[in-house]
């Protein structure tokens, strides 16, 4: 699926805040155009301290749902029922999309917007806004699962649930928007200071610069000048990286894998001698053929 364009929408932005609005939506499906908000649930905080709640069911249309194995007409789905322990009958007095949804562009006022995997509740939040309001949600958005991964590398996974434990956050009552928001809002507090026990904020934030490998002017006349070679295992006398810096020193190019522009095979075996390629391949070089090609032998 395509990028969906959604013209006024607000920026996603990195930093580390002290004022904002955490926002957690729950919804009928995954796709904001094909399904609905049932639930917005938001916290203002000030300062780092919480200053005011908001809450709302929100009735979604009618629509074939999935029970029990048969498609009957309904709210939500026995999936979504069973996440949230939100049903039929709590949505049925719940308010329309229309009277809910202007209260909940009230709360969010210009704030900027804190949310665990952000980019889904400000898809859901634009486009109800777009289609019951007539206009765009324009809030910018801080999404807390990049933080995470940022600050947390060594987790495999980094749910919402995987950070709370990670943290000591209780998890109790996940998957209730306005229960999901204090979570959220506990975790993003811890690490914070996480990130400023290690530096300033400008410091978090290069930690999300794109390094790029250095430029060499490389040398002319050199065997690895303006070529293209790849490696086959780990070399016994020098780390990998380090026989690719000096490859990229020399002027050539390192390669993740052999192409039909490869000109050499670095191989993990004995010899100092080049061997040629198979049916036109790269020329084969056995670890002490490329060290003496650099000169390192």
């Amino acid at each position: 699926m395509g990028k969906v364009d959604r013209p006024g929408k607000g920026e996603s932005r990195l930093c580390l805040p002290r004022d904002y609005t955490v926002v957690d939506t729950e919804t009928t499906g995954l796709s904001s155009e094909t399904c609905g908000l049932i639930e917005v649930g938001a916290l203002r905080v000030r300062s780092g301290q919480v200053t005011d709640t908001f809450s709302t069911l929100i009735r979604p249309p009618w629509r074939e749902v999935l029970r029990g194995g048969e498609w009957t007409e309904g709210y939500v789905d026995d999936f979504i029922q069973n996440l949230t322990g939100i049903d039929d009958e709590m949505l049925e007095n719940a308010p329309l999309p229309e009277d809910a949804l202007p209260q909940v562009e009230a709360f969010l006022g210009e704030d900027l917007i804190l949310g665990h995997n952000v980019g889904f509740d400000m898809a859901f939040l634009y486009d109800s806004f777009q289609k019951y309001l007539g206009r765009p949600c324009k809030n910018d958005s801080l999404d807390h699962l990049r933080i995470a991964k940022k600050l947390l590398p060594e987790m495999p996974h980094h749910r919402l649930g995987d950070v709370a434990e990670a943290l000591g956050v209780s998890y109790q009552g996940a998957h209730r928007a306005l229960a999901d928001c204090w979570i959220t809002y506990r975790c993003y507090e811890k690490l914070r200071e996480k990130a400023l026990s290690q530096g300033t904020e400008e410091d978090f934030l290069r930690l999300f610069e794109k390094k790029r490998p250095p430029k060499y002017p490389g040398v002319p006349g050199h065997p690895f000048y303006k070529k293209r070679l790849a490696f086959a295992g780990e070399l016994k006398s020098l780390p990998r990286a380090k026989a690719a810096e000096l490859v990229l020193r020399a002027g050539g190019r390192v390669e993740k894998e052999v192409s039909g522009k490869t000109d050499f095979l670095v191989v993990a075996v004995p010899g100092d001698k080049a061997l040629p390629g198979k049916q036109g391949g790269p020329a084969i070089l056995p670890e002490g053929a490329f060290l003496k090609l650099l000169g390192k032998v």
